[in-house]
């Protein structure tokens, strides 16, 4: 079945500013580094967004470029996940299959500011939290198993990766973020962190439904590509 099939036939919300599948596909996409396919996503959501009747054409654009943005920032957190030089495929792709008059509405200044140790220490804060959100109770645990197999470890994933990065949460909320991040998991076939990331998202908001939609999303772009997978 044509990747192009396969993409029209997953369950979709209505209301597409808050669904699942674009960004779910992405991630799949680019850990398996077919950055080239984002453009199928691209085009459906457009072809979908041009199919509203009640909103005008300036409000059409303005939704998908609010999609663009989303589709951007789950693509950018996944590197944590599935690596940088896959996640710059990936964006250059998505920027190349996006009209002018998209990117003129997307924003042109980082969203990530370091202007100042303030800055920095507010980042690591922010990460610091979210880190904790999603160990819960065994964060104390994690961390200190982090640093055991490296004394950099823990100190990389707070200041590295969750503050700048997955903290960020004005466009991809924490629930998003985490199913973006158990999507990787899920995608680059790693069960042992994808059992905590998974408990994880449920304690930034996700249901087990929203868990098993995305596994569903997962299983089926993997047997398209011919990849294995990790499971709940």
């Amino acid at each position: 079945m044509p990747l192009q099939t396969i993409l029209e036939e997953i369950e979709y919300d209505p209301d597409m500013a808050h669904d699942l599948w674009y960004l779910v596909s992405a991630v799949v996409m680019s850990s398996v580094n077919r950055p080239e396919d984002i453009k199928l996503v691209y085009r459906l959501i457009s072809d979908r967004v041009d199919l509203l009747q009640d909103k005008s054409r300036v409000e059409k654009n303005q939704l998908i470029a609010s999609i663009v943005l989303k589709l951007r920032e789950a693509v950018l957190k996944s590197h944590v996940i599935i690596g940088f030089p896959k996640t710059i495929n990936t964006l250059q792709q998505l920027a190349n299959v996006t009209p002018d008059p998209i990117k003129s509405l997307l924003p042109t200044k980082p969203l990530r500011k370091e202007e100042s140790w303030s800055d920095v220490q507010n980042q690591r804060q922010r990460g610091r939290s979210l880190f904790g959100k999603i160990y819960d109770r065994h964060t104390d645990k994690v961390i200190r198993n982090m640093h055991s197999t490296h004394p950099d470890l823990a100190q990389t994933a707070l200041h590295q990766l969750y503050g700048p990065t997955l903290s960020e949460v004005s466009i991809l909320n924490a629930k998003e973020t985490s199913l973006v991040t158990v999507a990787g998991l899920m995608i680059q076939n790693i069960p042992l962190q994808l059992i905590g990331h998974s408990h994880g998202a449920m304690h930034n908001g996700a249901t087990k439904q929203e868990i098993s939609r995305v596994q569903s999303i997962v299983s089926v772009l993997a047997d398209y590509y011919k990849t294995p997978i990790a499971k709940l």
